[in-house]
This record gives structure tokens, sequence and C-alpha cells, in this order.
């Protein structure tokens, strides 16, 4: 899957990872047609997206929205195995040789660095785990019980891992730190 950098934010900075960081995290996943753009936002917009979309209160980290259809383009090759997600809001389907737009993940990076700051985490790992998740999220993958939160927990460990990136709440037995 191939990331685009689209800065909604008034403020303009550097994400803490390198978009070609960025970019190898999801260079593997889906399809090597699906493009993904990573969205940032300001804590205000994030606050909008997460009320009228998911019915949340105030900004959060990371949002996904999947444009991939259930029966459509690449259903198939997934590799969560867990079919697409639920959201097909805007992208028209295509047929599957061309290129498509799997999905957004968008990101508060104000959020993100406060957060990091008040917990003491690492700011780079944090990045990167959350463009994974988004990532996982809009190839389907759900962590809505146990079991899927664990197999979606060792799906970003391993896409960390071979991107040498740490998952910060990964433990070698596999549980949560």
């Amino acid at each position: 899957m191939q990331l685009e950098l689209v800065d909604q934010r008034l403020r303009e900075d550097v994400p803490p990872l390198a978009i070609e960081v960025l970019r190898r995290l999801v260079a593997d996943l889906g399809a090597g047609h699906w493009w993904l753009n990573l969205v940032l936002v300001d804590d205000p917009q994030m606050a909008t997206l997460n009320q009228r979309w998911y019915g949340g209160q105030g900004p959060t980290d990371v949002l996904s929205f999947s444009y991939l259809e259930n029966e459509g383009p690449g259903a198939a090759i997934l590799t969560a195995g867990q079919g697409c997600a639920a959201h097909d809001l805007w992208a028209d389907p295509v047929a599957d040789d061309q290129p498509q737009i799997a999905g957004e993940v968008i990101i508060a990076p104000s959020f993100v660095a406060a957060r990091c700051a008040r917990e003491q985490w690492d700011l780079a790992d944090e990045w990167a785990l959350l463009l994974v998740h988004g990532s996982l999220h809009v190839l389907g993958w759900t962590h809505d019980d146990d079991d899927q939160q664990a197999a979606m927990r060792t799906q970003e460990h391993a896409v960390l891992a071979a991107a040498d990136r740490r998952h910060p709440l990964f433990t070698p037995d596999g549980g949560a730190s």
C-alpha cells in the first residue's frame, strides 16, 4: 500500500517520523496499487470527526476510514482475514488493477504529543503504532473482543518489528505492557 501525507492543520510541523519511514511501515500492507492517506488534523477537527463518525467526545489520537467494500476490489487478498472495515464513505469502486484509495488514517499530532509527554511514551514509537493500527483498521482488523484485540496487537507487532520499530504496548510474552 502506498502512503500520501495530507496536512489539514493550520500550524505545520514535521511528524516525529520522516514520511519515508511511515511509507515503509505500510508498504507491505494490502495491495500494491492501493494507497492510504495519512491526514493530520488539529484537535478541534479531530473532536468534530470523532463526534460525527464515532459518537466520541473530544479529540482522540487516531481515526480510520476504510473505502474498501466488503465485496469490492481486493477483498479476497486482505491480509487481515477478517473482511473489510465498516466505512465506505466516499470512494467509488474501481477495477482491481487500477490505483485505488483504500482509506484514510487521521491523526491529531498535538493530542498525540501531549499524551506522550504526559505518559512519558516515546513519540516516534507512538506515531508508528498509530499509523499501523489505523492502517490495519482500514484493512478490516478490529479489536471488539479479547481474541480480536490479541490478534490485532500481534499483527501490529509483526509490522512494526519488520520495520525495526518497537511496539510500545507489546511485551515479549505477547501481552500488553
